[in-house]
């Protein structure tokens, strides 16, 4: 049978490495968050922002282009403030780092907005729809020595971490990765229509893509093949990816849009062991190591309850990531170790490579750098709520 080990700082010294990496005992004023979007992945964010210490995280102000939206969503969390824009949150001077929680396509032009503002940003992933634009972001953020991370909060996670560890040290020589990602989402407009950035690749894409990178390293695959079914926007509904690097390393990934639920399940094979992530890979809670002697699962229990709905699986393990944003920055860091500016271009690049290689463009959905892919609102996915009763006013 399988040994089970739950995973704690008092039985566990490696892990003090992880609560080192992860915690934040740091003097410092509290980071005031400010949210681009008012959708399900912001409401989910917002509601780890405030089950995290007020003297690290505050929740201090919503925009969305819809203000009654923002208003109900600054009361839900208490922030201070509710905007009718994007770019008035920009400017607010009180606003530390911002999350960008709107559809693909929008990422790109609202990160640029927020560093000519001089904010700090975590933006969801995808970073961008292509390459070039990632290019530009970062090296803006660069230039302004700012702090900028995209959001793939699954690097974060200490399970994650503690699967890299076992790569390095318990499997021997690493010969293939696998990762598999999907779920029916054919009903979802962001999922499925080019004009709102939509797709398999950019969705989940970014998921098994950061799992071959994270233990083969982020070089670009020496070979790149891939097929994919498009629909009839002429967006993937899925794809499966072969990456080769040298020394016969090898990475197959698939991921979907429109088949049933796929095992959300990641695997490195060593020639010694092979590890198992053997739940919800994208958001971990445990890892599986299993060699000519035993197989050991490790668990990594969420590290918390949180008050608020939330829509993801393991939502409350997006706490990792705010602490890394806030160690990062506190620390003067433009970047995290745990997640790279090259990772993240190392991502798009392949994307690239893929899309180009199943017959996906993104490039009608921008004219001079704008997005004008639809004029349907940015933050689609608002969550079905019950109304909010508040008595609070809010500073537009």
């Amino acid at each position: 049978m399988p040994i089970t080990v739950a995973w704690s700082g008092a039985c566990l010294c490696g892990y003090i490495i992880l609560i080192q990496i992860l915690a934040l005992n740091v003097a410092g004023a509290p980071l005031r968050w400010g949210f681009v979007g008012c959708g399900r992945i912001t409401n989910d964010f917002a509601a780890v922002i405030v089950a995290l210490p007020a003297t690290e995280h505050q929740v201090y102000a919503f925009a969305s282009r819809n203000i009654s939206r923002a208003d109900d969503y600054a009361c839900r969390f208490g922030a201070t403030k509710s905007y009718a824009s994007y770019e008035a949150l920009a400017k607010d001077p009180n606003v530390d780092v911002v999350y960008i929680g709107t559809i693909n396509p929008t990422h790109y032009e609202i990160s640029k907005l927020m560093l000519a503002n001089n904010k700090h940003v975590l933006c969801e992933k995808p970073l961008t729809l292509t390459k070039a634009h990632g290019d530009e972001i970062l090296r803006i953020a660069e230039q302004k020595k700012l702090f900028f991370q995209e959001a793939i909060l699954t690097r974060f996670f200490p399970a994650t971490i503690r699967m890299l560890n076992l790569a390095k040290n318990a499997t021997g020589e690493i010969r293939l990765v696998t990762a598999y990602l999907g779920q029916n989402s054919a009903t979802s407009l962001r999922h499925v229509r080019k004009q709102l950035g939509g797709g398999s690749v950019k969705d989940r894409g970014g998921y098994v893509l950061q799992h071959a990178l994270a233990v083969f390293g982020n070089d670009l695959p020496d070979k790149i093949s891939a097929v994919g079914q498009l629909n009839n926007e002429s967006v993937d509904s899925m794809a499966a990816i072969e990456l080769q690097w040298k020394g016969g390393r090898m990475a197959s990934l698939g991921f979907s849009l429109i088949t049933a639920v796929m095992p959300a399940e990641a695997n490195i094979y060593g020639s010694s062991a092979t590890i198992k992530m053997p739940d919800t890979f994208a958001r971990p809670t445990a890892v599986q190591l299993t060699n000519s002697a035993n197989t050991t699962i490790e668990n990594y229990p969420l590290p918390t309850v949180l008050d608020h709905r939330t829509f993801i699986a393991n939502a409350a393990g997006m706490i990792y990531e705010a602490q890394e944003v806030r160690r990062c920055i506190l620390a003067g860091l433009l970047e995290s170790p745990l997640l790279t500016h090259k990772d993240s271009l190392t991502i798009l690049a392949i994307q690239d490579e893929v899309l180009k290689q199943i017959g996906v463009s993104y490039d009608s959905l921008y004219a001079n750098g704008v997005f004008v892919g639809s004029s349907l609102e940015p933050e689609l996915q608002a969550p079905a709520l019950s109304p909010v009763t508040c008595y609070n006013t809010f500073s537009h």
